[in-house]
C-alpha cells in the first residue's frame, strides 16, 4: 500500500509539472503564431501546425495518463496501457516528422541570408525522440505484464 502512495504523490508531482510544460508550449505557441503570422507562407504553417499538434498530444496523453495514475487504485490497468501506446507512437512519429520537414524546407524554402549565403537547418533530434518512444513503449509492455500478474494474484485469492 505504502508504494501505492508513493507512486501516487510522484503522479501528482508529474501531473503538475506536465500541466505546466502543456499550458507553457500552448502559451508560446499561439504568442509565436500571432508574432509571426504575417511573415508565413501556407506551407509554413501547415507543417508547423502537425508539429505543435504531435507534441500538444503527446503531452495531453502524458496529462491523461498521469491523472489516471493518480485517481485509480492502481496504475496497472489497461487505460494507462494504451496511454502510453498512444504516447510511444506519437513520440516515435515525431522524428520522421521533423525529418521530413527539414528536408521540405531545405528544398524547397531555403534561408538564404542577404550576401547570398545559403544557412542549413537542423530540427531532427538525431533519433533520440524515436529511443524515448521505443522506451516508452517497453513500459507500457511492463505495465501490460503487472495487469496480467495482479490479474493471477486476484485468481489466486
Amino acid at each position: 500500500m505504502a508504494n501505492t502512495q508513493k507512486i501516487k504523490k510522484a503522479a501528482i508531482a508529474l501531473f503538475t509539472a506536465v500541466s505546466l510544460v502543456l499550458l507553457w508550449f500552448i502559451i508560446q505557441t499561439i504568442r509565436g503564431i500571432v508574432l509571426n503570422m504575417a511573415e508565413w507562407q501556407v506551407p509554413t504553417v501547415a507543417t508547423f501546425s502537425i508539429g505543435v499538434l504531435l507534441v500538444i498530444a503527446t503531452l495531453i496523453f502524458a496529462f491523461m495518463l498521469l491523472h489516471s495514475i493518480k485517481n485509480d487504485e492502481t496504475p496497472f490497468n489497461g487505460k494507462n496501457v494504451t496511454h502510453l501506446k498512444i504516447i510511444a507512437v506519437l513520440l516515435i512519429a515525431l522524428e520522421p516528422y521533423l525529418i521530413i520537414v527539414q528536408w521540405i524546407f531545405h528544398n524547397f524554402y531555403p534561408i538564404v541570408l542577404s550576401d547570398g549565403i545559403s544557412i542549413e537547418t537542423h530540427s531532427s533530434m538525431g533519433g533520440s525522440i524515436i529511443a524515448a518512444g521505443l522506451v516508452v513503449y517497453y513500459i507500457a509492455l511492463v505495465f501490460d505484464y503487472g495487469i496480467s500478474l495482479q490479474q493471477q494474484v486476484d485468481e489466486t485469492l
